[in-house]
């Protein structure tokens, strides 16, 4: 990304993209998830600092925070939190990036719009703690919001690296519904060669759904994942190949990521992506769907 203005201790930076998005021959006008925010910190002493983050949506093609298009804002608000970081980690509460994103999430899913790691990305109403020794991460996030239970949602992420990779496990359990119970177990793993970088990764979603004292109906979904990407010399160029491979009620549908994208210098990128082969929720085959559009970051 470009520099970003800083003013006193924040930090204000953005994201605005515009495009085209053509699927089932209709072309329409997509705002890409556009987004700006501030973050900073504060040092309150030798070794202890208050850290900050806000960060939301925008929608480039009507000049609007609502980016969903449906004249609410409540589902618009990417990031909020504030926190204190030292030599014991970082602290923070708010919504915030999760722990199953930050571990295997960021190696599963490297697309631009269309690709999904099958997990969660930002989570509210959180009290998370993580921290780093040498390759080693770990982040623990407790999911707290106005439902009974104290405890609604707890999600673990834990990475390592080594020479040129890194491996990564993360848990999801999620009782937030209690007529639902999920929960998500996902290990992922990749390798560089010089400017390509391979990974793989297996996820396994299950469902136990307790509707009433009489029914309790267990459903497994599992997913793999595989891709490889990579830059392109020195021509600004950089490639993506990404293929998903979901077992459900709906079949095994395979689905495909390819990315071509061009850096124009100054944050500056033209990113073309289209997504193949998906299916909807009873089976059937949907149409591709194809983005050109242009991101300039700050």
């Amino acid at each position: 990304m470009a520099p970003s203005v800083v003013l006193a201790q924040a930090t204000w930076y953005g994201s605005f993209r515009a495009g085209i998005d053509a699927n089932k021959g209709v072309t329409t006008l997509n705002s890409f998830g556009s987004r700006w925010g501030v973050k900073g910190s504060n040092e309150i002493s030798d070794g202890l600092t208050a850290v900050y983050r806000f960060e939301h949506k925008l929608d480039s093609s009507n000049a609007t925070l609502d980016a969903d298009g449906d004249d609410e804002l409540t589902d618009d608000g990417r990031l909020s939190f504030v926190g204190l970081s030292g030599g014991f980690g970082t602290l923070t509460l708010g919504q915030i990036w999760g722990a199953e994103y930050n571990s295997t999430g960021a190696i599963l899913d490297n697309s631009y719009f269309y690709g999904s790691s099958q997990g969660s990305y930002r989570v509210g109403d959180a009290v998370s703690y993580a921290m780093s020794t040498g390759p080693v991460s770990l982040q623990l996030d407790a999911i707290m919001n106005d439902n009974p239970k104290s405890l609604d949602r707890m999600l673990v992420g834990a990475s390592a690296g080594f020479g040129s990779g890194k491996v990564a496990v993360s848990y999801d359990s999620n009782n937030n519904n209690p007529a639902n119970k999920t929960t998500n177990t996902t290990i992922a793993g990749e390798v560089s060669f010089g400017s390509l970088r391979a990974y793989l990764g297996f996820a396994t979603n299950k469902s136990d759904s307790r509707a009433d004292d009489a029914a309790c109906r267990i459903t497994k979904c599992r997913s793999t994942f595989g891709g490889v990407g990579g830059s392109v010399g020195d021509s600004g160029i950089s490639f993506l190949v990404q293929a998903t491979q979901k077992r459900d009620a709906a079949g095994k549908p395979t689905e495909a990521v390819l990315t071509l994208a061009r850096s124009l210098g100054g944050g500056t990128t033209v990113v073309l992506e289209s997504l193949f082969n998906t299916k909807d929720a009873m089976g059937n085959k949907a149409d591709s769907t194809t983005a050109l559009a242009l991101k300039v970051d700050f």
